[in-house]
């Protein structure tokens, strides 16, 4: 079926050649074999969990009807597989704390937080791994309870049996003080990350730095994940030449631990040698280190996030049942924003707005009649 849609058929041996094949950015379906030598499904998400678009997960077991023509990589995993949880990263951080947001004395401060059953507020920059050291945390204090996590925009509902509650996006939540009294009174050691200092009574507070403060973390932190990724993908030991590691120590890491942690991860995915070198490395990974290199590509990393952000109290505040639903609402927004954005940046210009945008001229025309968005972008 997937050869008479005009697909090509590719056949792999074992786990490193799948490693290799799934790599591959031209690759956009693959059909695997539970029995292919070596293949480990939490070992299969790990890597997909490690592409900036995470691939669809699907159970070959179940129907599938049409294969849809997919705009992204998929990965089809004949039976079904469980998404891994975090208990192994979090055991994973342990081993690298002194390279942590935390600094060098991070063990001892992490050992005198589990000992304090009060209130703590980890507030970091994201991707810190504020979640992590959370369920570190939770780890340490010998808890026998659940590690339950309250995403930024969820409400709050005590449970039995107590625990800890790591409380997320604590500096968009104007419910902070609340759920935290609730909480506790309720039973749970409550952690909050955020990214900002957020004012909770009676708590202690840890700041976890991002990678920008302490560049010296980089290069011990990147050759951790090496070791860790090579391993668990069954492969052999990745080192960086020289230059890799200069230049990776050189980059800011916006997203800090969490995107070196993804860098590497698919750089030793991709890898067929022992080393590692940035002239050999998928051209998305380059173009991140060297301009010289970038595409003029969109970078959206974060996008999702940050329209969370101003998108929660909107959600936490809409009533259902009214004139106007809450799903167009918002999306009219959002394009009419970029619609504006698009035509500000061709000075009304509408053919070449919509060749920007990859629309049809009478379609983007229709758009900007429906939206009341002007030629002008106003």
């Amino acid at each position: 079926m997937l050869a008479g849609g005009g697909s090509a058929i590719l056949v792999v041996r074992g786990w490193a050649e799948l490693v290799a094949e799934v790599a591959n950015p031209r690759v956009r379906i693959a059909v695997i074999d539970p029995a292919l030598p070596g293949l480990l499904p939490e070992l299969l998400l790990k890597l997909v969990e490690s592409f900036p678009h995470a691939p669809l997960l699907r159970s070959l077991d179940e129907p599938l009807g049409a294969i849809p023509s997919l705009p992204v990589r998929a990965v089809q995993i004949n039976g079904l597989v469980r998404r891994r949880g975090k208990g192994g990263a979090a055991e994973e951080l342990q081993r690298r704390l002194p390279h942590s947001g935390l600094g060098p004395d991070a063990a001892v401060i992490m050992a005198r937080a589990a000992a304090d059953r009060g209130t703590l507020v980890l507030v970091g920059p994201r991707g810190t791994g504020k979640e992590l050291h959370a369920r570190l945390l939770h780890r340490m204090s010998g808890a026998t309870g659940p590690f339950a996590v309250l995403a930024a925009d969820a409400v709050w509902q005590a449970t039995d049996p107590v625990g800890t509650l790591f409380v997320d996006g604590g500096h968009i939540r104007p419910d902070l003080a609340e759920v935290v009294v609730s909480a506790t009174d309720a039973g749970w050691r409550v952690i909050v990350g955020s990214r900002a200092p957020v004012d909770v009574p009676m708590a202690s507070t840890l700041q976890l730095t991002g990678l920008s403060q302490r560049p010296d973390a980089i290069v011990p932190l990147a050759r951790h994940f090496a070791e860790s990724y090579a391993r668990a993908l069954g492969l052999p030991r990745r080192r960086y030449d020289r230059r890799l590691l200069a230049m990776m120590q050189a980059w800011s890491w916006p997203q800090n631990d969490r995107e070196l942690d993804r860098f590497v991860q698919q750089a030793v995915a991709a890898s067929t040698e022992p080393v590692l070198r940035l002239e050999r490395l998928p051209p998305e990974l380059r173009a991140r280190l060297d301009p010289a290199e970038a595409a003029p590509t969109v970078n959206l990393e974060g996008f999702e996030e940050l329209v969370a952000e101003r998108l929660a109290a909107v959600v936490r505040g809409w009533h259902a049942g009214g004139a106007t639903d809450l799903h167009g609402l918002v999306i009219d927004a959002a394009e009419r924003a970029l619609l504006r954005l698009v035509l500000a940046r061709t000075k009304g210009n509408r053919k070449a707005a919509a060749q920007l945008l990859g629309l049809a001229r009478n379609t983007l025309q229709a758009h900007l009649q429906r939206l009341g968005v002007t030629a002008g972008g106003e």
